[in-house]
């Protein structure tokens, strides 16, 4: 596995993402983004870059904020993330132009790209689905799902996205309640969208991230809402692997 970072500028702000690629490749290769959490590029996001790589895939590991800014408390990165989630076409916007930036290289299969978000992450790669026409398929796995149609008002608009979406999620996250879940269900069936959605019984936000990778308790914090689960870490794994096959044929 090679790795190396790509830098660019984008609205004033420079960008470092991460690259993962398999070696002795001599073709071009689907591309999966990988959209961290609210704490940006973090080590546990290269590791789920790393697996996506291991994959078959060129895996790319955006710089949410620039500058490889990584906040390490819950409270630093909330303040950093809501942007994100006042003005979602700002999300979008900087999501696509790190595509963009991966479907121009020689190693990459423009054709064939698809995203993974964590957390405000999964919203992000979400949004991607609904907005961005080429993208192949958009994976949550503990994202936070919420409607396209929320805020702000000038977002009403007619999905334009073709994605078939993966949603992973613990039936006790309380980032999705089941007014949002059922909300983001009608909207896909109203717009036809190719969606699955798989629910693990009683696991809670963040199944994937083990404790000693999560910046919050590593900053002496105590989120009672993240949890690992190493069975439904497993089955998600499994999931993940069987939709990008699917969408990448």
């Amino acid at each position: 596995m090679r790795h190396e970072y790509v830098e660019y500028a984008y609205k004033g702000i420079t960008y470092k993402d991460s690259y993962y690629l398999p070696d002795n490749v001599d073709k071009p290769l689907p591309v999966v983004m990988v959209v961290p959490d609210y704490h940006g590029a973090t080590e546990y996001a290269e590791k789920d870059s790393q697996a996506m790589c291991a994959l078959g895939y060129v895996a790319c590991c955006i710089d949410l904020y620039g500058n490889r800014a990584m906040p390490k408390t819950g409270p630093d990165a909330t303040q950093m993330i809501m942007p994100f989630f006042n003005d979602r076409t700002m999300g979008v916007d900087r999501a696509a132009t790190a595509l963009k930036k991966a479907q121009i290289r020689s190693d990459v299969d423009e054709s064939r790209t698809a995203v993974i978000g964590y957390s405000s992450g999964g919203m992000l790669a979400l949004d991607m689905a609904r907005r961005i026409p080429d993208l192949r398929g958009a994976i949550l796995e503990w994202g936070v799902a919420l409607p396209w149609q929320l805020r702000p008002l000038p977002m009403i608009e007619p999905h334009v996205g073709n994605a078939k979406v993966l949603i992973l999620q613990g039936t006790d996250d309380p980032f999705n309640p089941l007014e949002a879940v059922t909300a983001v269900i009608r909207e896909f069936d109203a717009s036809a969208t190719d969606y699955q959605w798989m629910l693990f019984g009683q696991k809670k936000h963040a199944f994937s991230l083990k404790a000693e990778d999560n910046l919050e308790i590593r900053s002496g914090e105590a989120p009672t809402a993240l949890l690992y689960d190493a069975e439904a870490t497993r089955r998600a794994d499994k999931y993940i692997s069987y939709f990008l096959e699917e969408v990448f044929e």
